[in-house]
Formats: structure tokens, sequence, C-alpha cells
């Protein structure tokens, strides 16, 4: 199916992932120390890897200067990415969006949660009704068509045209992770704090 656009804002149905790009760039960035420990001495492999390193520290500390404006929680992060100091408490979670489509009366459905929790239904951004977390939404091929009760929607993401295509080169390419994508594309559900793939993630690929 064709991609759709949400009839509400992003921002009024769900706060951006803020701390879920930390914990996303906390996770790079100490992945590529354990390799720079690796590399051989004046190597290639170790410059590239130096590279990326500075790279990362500087997007980490856009989203710091952008999105976290308390010093003592900027200072907890900074710690934690540098020192591996226990992850600070915020900026707070969202809620992982599982599935979001547009029903034939045009109201946009989401659900959101994480596995082995109770998932939120939610339509126009109301709260409508909790289901069972066990849900099915697995299925990997678009287009998906979804019924809650008597609500049935079409899938839809949200994810720019260059989201994704900067997404298919990393999974394709081994290209470093898309972080100027990162925070679009962890609020659309496709991709977890390790930038792996949801399901949701193969379907938004799958439909382009």
């Amino acid at each position: 199916m064709a991609r759709g656009a949400n009839r509400l804002p992003r921002e009024q149905l769900e706060p951006l992932p803020r701390r879920e790009e930390l914990q996303a760039l906390v996770r790079y960035y100490h992945h590529l120390q354990n390799e720079h420990k690796r590399a051989p001495l004046e190597s290639a492999m170790r410059r590239r890897i130096e590279d990326r390193l500075l790279d990362v520290r500087r997007r980490f500390d856009r989203v710091l200067e952008e999105w976290v404006p308390e010093e003592d929680l900027r200072h907890a992060w900074w710690e934690h990415l540098h020192n591996r100091a226990p992850e600070p408490s915020g900026p707070p979670e969202i809620r992982p969006l599982v599935v979001r489509g547009v029903s034939e009366a045009g109201s946009v459905v989401e659900v959101r949660g994480k596995k082995g929790e109770e998932l939120e239904v939610r339509v126009d951004g109301a709260l409508s009704e909790r289901i069972a977390g066990e849900k099915d939404f697995s299925p990997v091929t678009a287009p998906l068509t979804f019924r809650l009760n008597e609500t049935q929607a079409h899938e839809t993401f949200t994810a720019s045209p260059e989201a994704l295509a900067a997404l298919a080169d990393f999974l394709d390419d081994g290209k470093p992770p898309p972080w100027d994508y990162a925070s679009e594309l962890l609020s659309d559900g496709l991709i977890d704090v390790h930038f792996a793939l949801t399901p949701r993630g193969r379907r938004a690929l799958a439909s382009r």
C-alpha cells in the first residue's frame, strides 16, 4: 500500500523519541570504542573508527543541546557516554509504535507498547482500549490491514522517502547508521534503539 499521512500532527500523538535516540547513540558509541581497542595501531581501520566516534559525539552533543534543557541531566548523559556511568532516568521513554493506520472513516489508529505488556490502542490520539500484548502484528509483508473490534485500518507510514532510502542503504551496504533520520525512524516505529528493523520497519521498506 502507498504511504499515507496522518490527520493529526505527530507531536500530538506521541512525544519525540529523545531518550531512544540518546540510547541508540550511546550503544553505537560504546560498540565503536570496543572496535577501536581491537583495531591495529596506525591502521586505516582505526582512523575510520576514530572518525565515526567523533561523528557520534557531535550528534550526541547536538541532541543533548536541542532536547535536554536540564544541565544536570545533560551532564549525567555525558557521563553515561564517556565514563559508562548508569543510564539517566530522563527524558521519559515513548511507548513504541507497533502499527499505525487509517480507518475507512479517516481516523488515525495507533497501537503502542512493548512486547510482554498491554498494548494501547489510540484513535485520533485518544486512548480507545488496551489489548493483549501477544496480539500478532509481526507480518513483514506489506500492505497490512488490521482489525480492532469493529474498526479496520490500512497501515500507513510517516517516515520520509529520504529516511527510508538511508535506512535501506545502511542495511544493504553496512554504512554507519543514518543518524540524521534516527528520530523520525524511531518515531514511526521502524527501528529499535539498536537500529534493528522492527516488523513495521520491514513492511515500510517493502512498501517503497
